[in-house]
């Protein structure tokens, strides 16, 4: 048995000239794939073995990462189950003689796995010191409510349905996974997977808006099926609703083995605000649906955008 604080795993990195954007700005996919890393390198060291990315929940970006500073990436592990690890993951920057401002936060869960990718029994458990019991029992909560959600996981594994197929704006992009993609053994990184979705979702968004266009949110995500190295990744994205300024990317991935057979590895929801050359949000041309399905996403996206903003609301306060 080990505390939550026993878990802890921080990590630093340094934001240089390949990860920033025409705007001098730190790109979301290459921020996404260091919390995932982070969150990965924690459960890895605290089962004892290789874990995968299962869940993450939904997270913003708060302000953005310049060029010449620092990303302090926390994380712990404050739950466990039989296989899997609720862990917190939190974003802070830095600059030379600044102080310390917080990013994203968000909470994910990964699960223990062999090497073959089949789950495995955690070697130990989390058990909180008196001052943890809270922390413990909210990331226990979770963990309880995530089961409900992904209680079709199996089933939706073999869905091969491409949801953007109707959509008028919509990209995709095919690419095999290499072994320069895999965190461990012959899987690959959740990282890596999102920070591909975000370079296709981005391209995306430039298109429709413009011009720049910066990633402001991430949505739930149930990852339903490993990618393996050797597979060909084909991600699937839409355009399904527009705001003044703001545009929510669906993104479907699809995974195809040596032999034909596909895999549904996920679907998630990002959100890009298209920004002018200050770096302030600036209109996008109107979006108006022109079938049923559109028209349904639109107002599927119109519940997520003030859910988004109610959340965003409540964190800014608590972060000021």
């Amino acid at each position: 048995m080990v505390t939550i604080k026993e878990t802890e795993v921080t990590m630093v990195e340094a934001v240089e000239p390949f990860d920033i954007n025409a705007l001098g700005n730190l790109f979301g996919g290459r921020i996404l794939e260091w919390i995932a890393n982070v969150g990965t390198v924690t459960a890895t060291r605290f089962s004892k073995g290789p874990a995968v990315l299962a869940y993450l929940d939904r997270h913003f970006f708060i302000r953005p990462v310049r060029l010449g500073e620092f990303v302090i990436l926390k994380a712990r592990v404050e739950y466990t189950g039989s296989s899997s690890m609720e862990v917190r993951i939190e974003a802070w920057k830095e600059g030379p003689g600044t102080r310390q401002e917080l990013v994203t936060i968000t909470t994910a869960s990964f699960v223990a796995v062999d090497e073959y990718g089949v789950p495995r029994p955690l070697p130990r458990r989390v058990e909180p010191s008196s001052d943890e019991v809270g922390i413990y029992e909210e990331a226990r909560a979770r963990y309880e409510t995530r089961k409900r959600k992904i209680g079709d996981r199996k089933s939706r594994r073999f869905d091969l349905t491409d949801p953007t197929a109707n959509l008028r704006w919509r990209v995709e992009s095919s690419r095999w996974a290499t072994p320069q993609d895999a965190f461990v053994g012959n899987l690959v990184s959740g990282g890596r997977l999102l920070a591909w979705l975000d370079e296709v979702a981005g391209l995306l968004a430039a298109r429709y808006s413009g011009g720049a266009a910066v990633t402001g949110s991430v949505d739930e995500t149930a990852f339903y099926a490993p990618i393996r190295v050797g597979d060909i990744v084909t991600i699937r994205a839409g355009i399904t609703y527009v705001g003044r300024s703001s545009m929510e990317i669906m993104l479907d991935v699809i995974a195809e083995g040596p032999y034909g057979q596909g895999r549904h590895v996920c679907t998630a929801y990002y959100t890009y605000i298209h920004v002018d050359s200050n770096g302030r949000p600036a209109p996008v041309p109107p979006y108006e649906p022109s079938n049923d399905y559109e028209r349904r996403l639109f107002q599927e996206g119109e519940v997520r955008r003030r859910i988004r903003d109610e959340e965003l609301a409540r964190i800014k306060a608590m972060y000021r």
